[in-house]
């Protein structure tokens, strides 16, 4: 099970790499519209749309790495007052409720790229089909349901080893 989380984290690793390739390619298809529609008068075709995308694509590359990461928005009002015991149920119980989240947006996201592909939408200049845009996104969203589950499952697996420390048994 170490290999297969090792693995997956690797992967997380090249999607963050992934999101911030695409984030400097945002940022040169920025500076390069903003120089052709000044000192040329001609605006880069397309600029607008690849931005757009970009945009989407960062977001959604860096979660997983993000969730990963223990990056997530974490709430301690209560949290900080718990057992140790309770504060690893609840840790549980939020990375799984994240990672059912994180499946069913996946899933309509799906959805709805198949509904683009059948009335074959595409972007305005690039003519990029947007069903598949939108099922490259559900992908990465579960993607990050899975990092979800293994963070639950880390979760889970520091109880157990805290608990068999305890008594003496591995």
């Amino acid at each position: 099970m170490n290999q297969v989380i090792a693995l997956f984290d690797r992967l997380c690793l090249v999607l963050g790499w992934l999101s911030g390739f695409i984030a400097a390619f945002v940022m040169a298809v920025t500076f390069t519209g903003v120089v052709m529609r000044y000192l040329l008068r001609s605006p880069l075709m397309g600029g607008f749309e690849m931005i757009e995308i970009g945009m989407g694509l960062i977001v959604f590359t860096a979660l997983p790495l993000m969730v990963r990461n223990g990056g997530n928005i974490c709430v301690t009002v209560l949290s900080d007052r718990f057992s140790p015991l309770w504060s690893r149920i609840t840790t549980f119980l939020s990375q799984t409720a994240g990672a059912v989240l994180m499946a069913f947006i996946s899933w309509r996201v799906w959805l709805q790229g198949e509904r683009l592909l059948t009335y074959n939408e595409v972007t305005m200049e690039l003519r990029v089909p947007k069903g598949l845009i939108a099922q490259s996104m559900a992908v990465l969203l579960m993607v990050t349901a899975v990092a979800f589950i293994f963070c639950a499952l880390e979760a889970l697996r520091r109880a157990q080893t805290r608990a068999s420390a305890a008594t003496g048994s591995i």
